[in-house]
């Protein structure tokens, strides 16, 4: 989300435009008339939680973007990480869970009528980190990396069919207490991508960094890791494109670091910036940078600095939320917050004016087990509908 969860979506909406619609992806929806009733529920979106009771639920999302009853189907307890991916065409839709309970990751088929899901024919996909179990996934194309709370990286390559194969080198080494992973584009150097790995349980609170090469291996940054505070328990990350956004758990605060070409990362002036108790999620837009904070159940809400970086909390902030049981997901203008004690996922409204923070029509949204992990499909607009 991981965080990376709004690049995460944005890939998966563009990857299956260009699939089905043959068009690119751009700030609406596509659109393609037809001759006939297209096999994809147009316009449909579904938001998909891993929980700890061992079910995945599927939410439908109305045009007011509430969440809809859920379904659900078995899948693994208490997981960390859940993403979607399109491959191979149009009908082939899949969500990919990592399971902490064998160390795995299990593969689903999303039907593209409906959103629901089905165990896929392939899989599961073991990993190879002899310690430690698989939590947070990230994408950069069709490659599909794995945190390890034992400290490494799994990548794999993603097959038409859904199928995982690992790439060469996989497990890579990053840090003690592994949790989050953003994949991040360079926004000063060409056809350069890096990924950052959160190492939670380090003493000095540090990030590890790796570029990207073309088959998806991953090659450690000069100077990796770098430290942000000493305890400071990093976790969820933001894309501030030149900057990286941390939050920081342990030290109650977000952490915000310049990303040079090479993909160092050197503190913002006056980072770390204070937050609530508990800081573990981070997403935004729109010049605002928003922290759920996890042990007074709050959200900081600040603005971003376009120039320096530096983030000024907005009036009225910390605003009331829920204790998070996972990372906050931003779609379409919305935060879904999942908090697994009452088994529901609370849904907010930035006014993305003021940065103010308010509840959503219909929040809190039942869920019937207490979610942990969230992620998101989005289908293309068909024109006719």
């Amino acid at each position: 989300m991981p965080s990376s969860t709004l690049r995460k979506t944005i890939f998966s909406l563009c990857f299956l435009a260009i699939l089905i619609l043959s068009t690119g992806c751009g700030g609406g929806f596509s659109t393609v008339k037809v001759n006939q009733t297209p096999q994809t529920c147009g316009q449909c979106q579904f938001v998909y939680s891993t929980t700890n009771s061992g079910e995945i639920l599927t939410f439908p999302v109305s045009s007011t973007g509430a969440l809809g009853t859920p379904t659900s189907v078995a899948g693994p307890a208490n997981s960390a990480g859940i993403i979607t991916l399109v491959t191979g065409g149009a009908q082939r839709v899949y969500l990919y869970v990592s399971d902490p309970g064998d160390n795995s990751i299990r593969v689903y088929n999303i039907n593209n009528r409906d959103g629901s899901i089905a165990p896929a024919s392939v899989g599961p996909y073991p990993l190879r980190n002899a310690n430690g179990t698989a939590g947070e996934l990230a994408l950069f194309g069709t490659t599909l990396y794995v945190a390890s709370s034992g400290g490494g990286i799994s990548a794999f390559s993603v097959n038409s069919d859904g199928s995982l194969a690992t790439v060469a080198g996989s497990p890579f080494a990053a840090g003690v207490g592994l949790s989050h992973l953003a994949v991040i584009p360079s926004e000063t150097v060409a056809n350069t991508t890096f990924l950052y790995a959160a190492n939670t349980d380090d003493a000095n609170g540090s990030i590890s960094a790796f570029n990207i090469r073309p088959n998806g291996a991953l090659a450690p940054v000069a100077g990796s890791p770098f430290a942000t505070v000493p305890g400071g328990g990093p976790a969820g990350f933001y894309d501030g494109g030149k900057i990286l956004y941390v939050a920081l758990q342990n030290a109650n605060g977000v952490a915000a670091l310049n990303i040079a070409d090479d993909g160092s990362l050197t503190p913002v002036a006056g980072s770390p910036f204070s937050a609530g108790h508990g800081t573990s999620s981070l997403t935004g837009a729109d010049g605002f940078l928003f922290a759920t904070n996890n042990s007074d159940g709050t959200i900081s809400s600040y603005s971003i600095d376009p120039f320096s970086g530096v983030l000024a909390e907005v009036s009225g902030s910390p605003f009331s939320a829920a204790v998070s049981s996972g990372d906050t997901l931003y779609v379409n203008g919305k935060l879904f917050v999942p908090d697994a004690s009452a088994n529901s996922i609370t849904g907010f409204e930035p006014d993305l004016t003021t940065g103010a923070v308010a509840s959503l029509t219909g929040s809190p949204y039942q869920a019937g087990a207490g979610p942990l992990s969230l992620t998101i499909m989005q289908f293309p607009a068909f024109d006719p509908p």
